[in-house]
């Protein structure tokens, strides 16, 4: 399969568009016929299970035992690649880093922030609920070569932050009070600021946004998880 950069997701046909995203580093090729080892860090038993399952009906997978966060950390867990939920991905990447880039996100999380988060913790992949197999399988295969995995939303969502279209913190601010229907008269004087700078800060959210309103603003600012 042919790599597939970040950079292409924006270049890229809807049909492309549709699929998983994957980075392989061309220096470390996978030997043909050899297997990859992976272990499951997943709080949820049922989904924990399912991926058991459907990691072992795979080719080239060696599924371990079930594990919890301090086998790994302590070092009696050995693994190619991890696959964990998002609470212990997040985890696992502030307490050992250095597992950070064999590690995939499997989540049904999928607001930018949350995304952007754990991608810039160093996590080497990120795959949503409803992935198919192939996308799981190939995602394993990405991160076990060095590369990344990103499911075609999370991909998009990471890009925006490249692109430097995220909001600001003082452009959150504003957003949360533009939420609530207040004039920008009436936002400047709650954050000290004067008119005209809040009128900046709205024209740049809309502009991120890519939104015509200031309601089109807050509700794709919602769909993206920037809001509560």
């Amino acid at each position: 399969m042919n790599a597939t950069t970040w950079a292409d997701c924006e270049s890229a046909s809807p049909n492309q568009q549709r699929r998983t995203s994957y980075r392989h580093r061309d220096a470390e090729p996978m030997t043909p016929g050899g297997s990859v080892s992976v272990t499951i860090l997943c709080a949820d038993p049922v989904i924990a299970a399912g991926l058991s399952t459907v990691l072992q009906s795979g080719p080239s997978f060696q599924v371990a035992p079930a594990a919890e966060l301090g086998d790994v950390v302590c070092g009696s867990v050995s693994a190619d690649v991890i696959v964990a939920d998002y609470d212990t991905a997040l985890h696992l990447t502030e307490i050992a880093p250095t597992w950070a880039k064999r590690l995939i996100v499997f989540t049904n999380y999928d607001s930018e922030a949350k995304i952007c988060r754990v991608l810039e913790s160093g996590a080497g992949g990120y795959l949503l609920y409803g992935v198919g197999l192939h996308e799981l399988f190939e995602g394993i295969r990405a991160v076990h070569q060095g590369g990344v995995a990103l499911s075609p939303l999370a991909a998009a969502r990471f890009t925006n932050r490249l692109r430097g279209r995220s909001l600001t913190p003082r452009e959150k601010m504003v957003l949360e009070q533009m939420m609530f229907g207040l004039s920008n008269k009436v936002i400047a004087r709650k954050l000290n600021l004067c008119v005209g700078t809040i009128k900046t800060h709205v024209k740049s959210i809309l502009g991120k946004l890519d939104a015509n309103s200031r309601t089109g603003a807050v509700i794709a600012a919602q769909h993206r998880g920037l809001l509560s």
